[in-house]
């Protein structure tokens, strides 16, 4: 991976999030407004156990894709669910492919879309270790990963990311951050803390530009510690509104 003197400045300047992202960000906070007033009123269930009673009805047992086709159609035609998505999602696979992990960890599960696709591509002699904070979603992440025929590569951790990173002791090679936004540099500055990423580790986080992260970016493309590169892409399950994936290898040594 290359890194070039513009994606070391300050990412305000390059990366400012523009009104379109703005409207991404104001549409999301509107469809969970709606789904938090359908579930007061009991209008219907949550969408996250819509979604599990989908997969248990359609999919193909042990056939990773058709689970991921199922989520991905409820997000296009019913509302959001915060998946990296099928975009994404595909950025994620090919980093899993190209940098050969064997020893993966992931920072935030929901209904395990990411694991899905992460397991999948996976050696059989790789691992992932998956950390979700709630643990109504980690029941239905659990249950639809074993629908997928992947729960053998998985092991998933309930508990807060900031309580569980302390406690891991295994060095991972790739670490795919998808969890609350304002613990991306925490938790990032945490593993490093801990000695808990290898040599030439691959960092993969979601949602850059969407939520301005502005304190990660500058972290990781300013410390010397990091070669890091950005990838546009649309929000997840959007045709328009802006965002990004941001790729940075880790150097033990520098």
């Amino acid at each position: 991976m290359k890194n070039n003197q513009s994606e070391r400045r300050k990412s305000s300047m390059p990366l400012r999030i523009n009104r379109r992202s703005i409207l991404g960000v104001l549409s999301l906070i509107a469809q969970e407004l709606n789904e938090s007033l359908s579930l007061k009123f009991k209008l219907k269930k949550p969408k996250e156990e819509e979604v599990l009673s989908n997969v248990r009805a359609k999919a193909e047992r042990n056939n990773p894709d058709t689970v991921l086709s199922i989520i991905d159609d409820f997000a296009y035609k019913k509302t959001f669910l915060m998946n990296i998505g099928d975009e994404k999602g595909l950025l994620l696979e090919n980093a899993i492919k190209e940098s050969k992990a064997n020893n993966i960890l992931e920072l935030g599960v929901y209904l395990g879309y990411s694991t899905i696709r992460i397991l999948k591509n996976l050696d059989d002699n790789a691992k992932l270790t998956s950390i979700e904070s709630n643990k109504k979603f980690a029941e239905i992440a659990s249950e639809i990963i074993n629908i997928a025929g992947l729960s053998n590569k998985h092991k998933l951790i309930m508990g807060k990311s900031t309580e569980v990173i302390p406690r891991l002791k295994e060095k991972y090679d790739f670490i795919f951050i998808d969890h609350w936004k304002d613990l991306y540099l925490k938790d990032l500055k945490t593993l490093e803390e801990n000695k808990l990423i290898k040599d030439n580790a691959w960092i993969f986080a979601d949602n850059v530009i969407l939520f301005n992260l502005e304190d990660y970016l500058d972290y990781v493309r300013s410390s010397p510690k990091y070669k890091s590169k950005f990838t546009p892409a649309k929000r997840e399950y959007s045709k328009s509104h802006p965002d990004g994936v941001e790729i940075s290898i880790f150097k033990n040594e520098v």
